[in-house]
């Protein structure tokens, strides 16, 4: 098993992938076609924007969620929300993307886009230090 904190983003969900004891069956195994991975990390990260948007979920269990080749389906889902009670709901450990402070300006003629730095942008900086 794997654990992510929320928002996801496809790096992370792909890392959680691979922390699994199952990941090497879900590639594939004994002749059968494996698990479409992308929509896999699709729905992980869906998923996930999902709790983070709407905080008055107070818990969410899909299972069973079956994956193949051909596609990924839940079985059952319950949601549970919060009650009126509670005055104060909370906020997720790990800030959403501000996507607010992106940017297109015009820079020596061309357009450039100017804003903080994406976990997707990991191998870029490390080849920008180089």
């Amino acid at each position: 098993s794997a654990l992510g904190l929320p928002p996801l983003n496809a790096n992370l969900a792909t890392k959680m992938l691979h922390q699994t004891k199952i990941y090497e069956a879900l590639k594939g195994v004994r002749g059968m076609k494996g698990v479409d991975t992308d929509k896999l990390k699709e729905v992980m990260v869906r998923f996930s924007v999902m709790v983070v948007d709407h905080p008055e979920i107070m818990e969410c269990d899909i299972n069973p969620l079956i994956a193949g080749p051909d596609g990924i389906v839940s079985l059952d889902s319950r949601v549970l929300l919060h009650g009126p009670e509670v005055k104060e709901l909370p906020q997720p450990a790990i800030r959403p993307y501000p996507y607010q402070y992106s940017k297109t300006r015009d820079f020596a003629g061309k357009k450039v886009q100017i804003r903080p730095v994406l976990h997707e942008d990991e191998d870029k900086l490390a080849k920008f230090y180089q």
